[in-house]
């Protein structure tokens, strides 16, 4: 634990994708395309709805990161042309359901002013769809800071481990109380800052608070809890706070959590805190709190993000 950990939150790394061919990354923007004053510098990362460039701000001389509706299953882009369109009429119902969540998501990340969410700075139409535009966070995801822990031989300390855990728990804990859950934190979602910091990346599953159902909800496997892929599932602060714990379970053992359909079957998930390693570099009370976090039964857990920092005080 007093063993110097070399510094490995500064370069300019962002959370990528792997893609395949046919996939939305084979249709992005090439480099240098000029778009609503911004040029494009790189394609970030794909998925099945969107895709992330690194772009310029000439005006302001900063880097942005701008986010693309592109639902890959609904629509194309030709390479001589920027323009989306659509596969087909059959696939319109597609493409304005993704394009309606998608400006939602935009919305709600621009109400947003927290250290531990990224800035929306603007958002626009253009090429017969939409985009918007956050703050470049220079840094690893957190799945790659332990990476690259474990390649040097280290554990993430306690200190950084315990400091990046009470600014996530805040970071929710501004959104629970604006009556938003998450819904899809996982260490791929959490970006760290040069400083050190965690953000939270991606709200393109987050729901109002108020919603009870886990109805056609995204999955994560291993990230995810039994509420939110089970039909009638009631959701609460307390699925954003599984999701946390799973993240810091991955933190801390390289491994994921097994679904949450295979733990409601048969959990065989060892207590983080009978762990003789762990225990070893960690106080007890830490890994206890993990272990509550991520239990199936959503009664077992923290119900809110003030009891689950109660319950850290060490």
């Amino acid at each position: 634990m007093d063993e110097e950990v070399p510094s490995i939150t500064g370069a300019a790394t962002r959370r990528s994708a792997d893609t395949a061919p046919g996939t939305s990354a084979d249709r992005a923007l090439p480099p240098g395309s000029m778009l609503h004053g911004y040029r494009l510098l790189r394609t970030l990362g794909s998925g099945g709805f969107g895709i992330t460039y690194l772009a310029e701000d000439p005006m302001l001389c900063r880097p942005v990161v701008i986010k693309e509706n592109f639902p890959a299953s609904a629509c194309r882009r030709n390479a001589d042309s920027p323009l989306v369109t659509l596969v087909d009429e059959d696939h319109r119902d597609a493409f304005d359901w993704a394009l309606r969540n998608f400006l939602r998501e935009a919305r709600l990340l621009a109400s947003l002013a927290h250290p531990g969410i990224a800035q929306v700075f603007s958002y626009f139409s253009a090429n017969n769809t939409a985009y918007y535009v956050t703050e470049y966070i220079e840094g690893p995801s957190a799945a790659n800071l332990v990476l690259d822990y474990a390649r040097h031989g280290l554990n993430i300390p306690q200190e950084a481990l315990f400091a990046l855990m009470i600014r996530i728990l805040d970071a929710l804990d501004y959104i629970h109380d604006r009556r938003i859950l998450h819904c899809d934190i996982k260490p791929d979602n959490i970006l760290i800052t040069k400083a050190g910091h965690p953000v939270l990346i991606d709200f393109g599953a987050a729901h109002e608070l108020d919603v009870l159902s886990g109805d056609g909800y995204v999955e994560s496997p291993g990230f995810t809890p039994p509420e939110q892929v089970s039909s009638g599932g009631k959701l609460g602060p307390w699925t954003d706070l599984y999701a946390t714990g799973a993240a810091l379970y991955y933190l801390l053992t390289l491994r994921c959590l097994p679904s949450s359909r295979q733990r409601e079957l048969y959990d065989t998930v060892e207590l983080l805190e009978t762990n003789p390693r762990l225990r070893s570099l960690y106080h007890p009370r830490i890994l206890a709190s993990i272990d509550r976090a991520i239990s199936p039964d959503p009664r077992s857990r923290f119900q809110s993000v003030g009891s689950w920092i109660e319950a850290l005080r060490i």
